[in-house]
């Protein structure tokens, strides 16, 4: 078990807050993109770290801690979406953008469209499309732990993530895709790249299908926006939680431990 949650587990305060700020910006970018609305995604944040710090005794280790947290946090996201269906989506101003290293102003003015563009197509993704991406391409977490999160198997978590990589990609096909002829006859190569990612193509498929990508502008171009989409989605797992919401968030942390190390 990590240090850190052994002695935060053990009662050490400063472990507990050290635990809880370097799991808040992967709980409040989910919360974010989940429920679409800064507000709730500020109160998931407060909701699933006051869940960590009370529950914490009780992580035994049998899962990562990553698919523990993110399972709490699914769970406030749950209730708080409930009754959130007409409330608008969020604002692209909220996307993460990429941390300034400089790039050209073209590529600047590129990286700005796409993530705005990769913010509203999460959105218009369906719920179990735009979780399973979160998860596993922006989060980062193993299949293994996305499917325990989400309460799937494996290989019923990697078909899901699949189909919404696809469907991500054909929502942000308007720019990252040029108009080229469809082909005939061709595979899916998108998926096909979306299960080399995972690791569940053989040598020979892997081998053929970029073959034919060499051969084919419509499969290389399709392959080349899934490619942009998910690196797309890393740079959105660089925001971080807002100051005013950090420190909102540590008061209340805070004032639950100093109650529950007053309490009989």
């Amino acid at each position: 078990m990590d240090p850190v949650v052994a002695r935060a587990q053990a009662g050490d305060r400063a472990a507990l807050e050290e635990l809880l700020a370097s799991v808040a910006p992967s709980i409040h970018r989910f919360g974010m993109r989940m429920c679409k609305n800064p507000h709730d995604a500020d109160d998931i944040l407060q909701d699933t770290l006051l869940a960590v710090a009370q529950h914490l005794p009780e992580f035994e280790g049998r899962s990562s801690l990553s698919s523990w947290v993110f399972a709490l946090t699914r769970s406030a996201c749950t209730r708080r979406r409930r009754g959130l269906k007409n409330k608008p989506a969020l604002s692209d101003d909220h996307v993460a953008e990429e941390p300034d290293t400089r790039p050209s102003p073209e590529a600047q003015a590129a990286q700005q469209e796409l993530t705005v563009a990769l913010g509203a197509a999460l959105d218009g993704l369906p719920d179990d499309y735009r979780e399973v991406i979160l998860l596993r391409d922006i989060e980062g977490l193993t299949a293994p732990e996305a499917a325990t999160v989400l309460g799937l198997s494996v290989d019923a978590l990697k078909s899901r993530l699949h189909r919404a990589r696809e469907a991500l990609r054909v929502a942000l096909k308007p720019i990252l895709e040029p108009a080229l002829a469809p082909a005939n006859g061709c595979p899916d190569v998108a998926m096909l790249w979306s299960r080399k990612l995972e690791g569940d193509l053989s040598q020979d498929d892997c081998a053929a299908m970029e073959k034919h990508i060499l051969g084919c502008p419509t499969c290389g171009a399709a392959c080349d926006a899934l490619k942009s989409a998910l690196f797309a989605c890393r740079r959105v797992a660089a925001a971080p939680v807002p100051p005013e919401v950090q420190a909102r968030v540590r008061a209340a942390v805070r004032a639950w431990a100093d109650g529950a190390a007053t309490a009989p």
